[in-house]
Formats: structure tokens, C-alpha cells, sequence
């Protein structure tokens, strides 16, 4: 036989081998240390949020006193003045108890402003716009006395003057 013409033995075959998994890991070890990883996750950014709202500080008396003061205000077309009297007097002697430790809010006005009488925390014209606003938040209180809806935000200016630390303007009907 003549090595040129003659057929050549053909390579071996070899069976066809199916996919050859790459992953070192097993499947099941590589789903659990997956999951694991998403809680991992999840619970530090709840770890996060939380400390993040612990350090917000909350709102001092003075930004209370004056968010209840600023919620009236956009009630004020539609407020009985007589609520608001109340309210309006109920966040001032909430404020000066919480703040200066006066017992605003078991005393009458009277008695209150007996107690602030030689007080140094109030200047004389911030002692006179109490007054003012006391009185006025009396007669809409015990007297039912009516108000316009000027008089009710000129006693809110005055509010929020006060507790802002502000000298007081004369717009409430008194000399302050």
C-alpha cells in the first residue's frame, strides 16, 4: 500500500461531555452566602436609619411654642376666637412652664404675671406684652368677647414675638 494514497487512520472520537460548572463554590453554598449577604445588608442599613434618627435632636420648647403659634395662623379664617384664645394662651403658659420653669399653666393671668413681676428673665416691654396678650386671651375666653380676624393675627404676632424673645409690637390693643 502506497503511505500517499492510501486512507489515514482517523483521531479517536471522544464522547461529548456536558457544561463543566466554573464556580469553585457549590450551588447551594453560593444561594446561602447570597442570602446571607442581603441580610447583612438589610440589617445595616437599618442600623443606619436608626442612628441617623437618633442623632436628630427634637425640637427645642421655643420650636414648639412657635409651630402651634404657625398652625393657628393658617386656621385663622375659619377659628372660633374663642379656641383660639385658649390656644393661643394654652401654647404661651405651655412655653414659659417648659422654659423657664414658671407655673404658668396652674395659675390664672394674674397670678402669672404677679410671678414674672421681678422676674429678670422678661424685659419691662416683654412683661407689658404679656399683659397684653393675657388680657386679650381672657376676654375671648371668660368674656366671649368677638375678634376680627386682624385682631386674632396681630395676638398671634405678638404670641410668637414673645416667645421668639423679641420685643413686642402695640398691635394687640395694649402699651406695650
Amino acid at each position: 500500500m502506497n503511505p500517499i494514497t492510501s486512507n489515514p487512520t482517523p483521531a479517536p472520537l471522544h464522547d461529548i461531555v456536558g457544561p463543566v460548572w466554573f464556580w469553585p463554590y457549590p450551588l447551594w453554598i453560593t444561594i446561602a452566602g447570597g442570602i446571607v449577604l442581603l441580610l447583612l445588608l438589610g440589617l445595616l442599613g437599618m442600623l443606619t436609619t436608626k442612628l441617623l434618627a437618633a442623632r436628630k435632636k427634637p425640637p427645642t420648647n421655643r420650636q414648639n411654642a412657635l409651630a402651634a403659634i404657625d398652625a393657628m395662623r393658617s386656621e385663622i379664617s375659619t377659628a372660633d376666637p374663642y379656641a383660639l384664645g385658649r390656644r393661643v394662651s394654652g401654647a404661651l403658659r405651655h412655653y414659659f412652664t417648659a422654659e423657664y420653669g414658671f407655673r404658668a399653666t396652674t395659675q390664672t393671668s394674674l397670678e402669672f404675671l404677679k410671678a414674672i413681676r421681678s422676674s429678670p428673665v422678661f424685659s419691662d416691654n416683654e412683661k407689658l406684652g404679656l399683659g397684653v396678650v393675657l388680657e386679650k386671651t381672657d376676654l375671648l375666653k371668660f368674656a366671649r368677647t368677638g375678634a376680627n380676624e386682624t385682631e386674632l393675627l396681630d395676638l398671634l404676632d405678638i404670641a410668637a414675638r414673645l416667645i421668639r424673645g423679641e420685643s413686642p409690637s402695640n398691635k394687640a390693643g395694649g402699651t406695650p
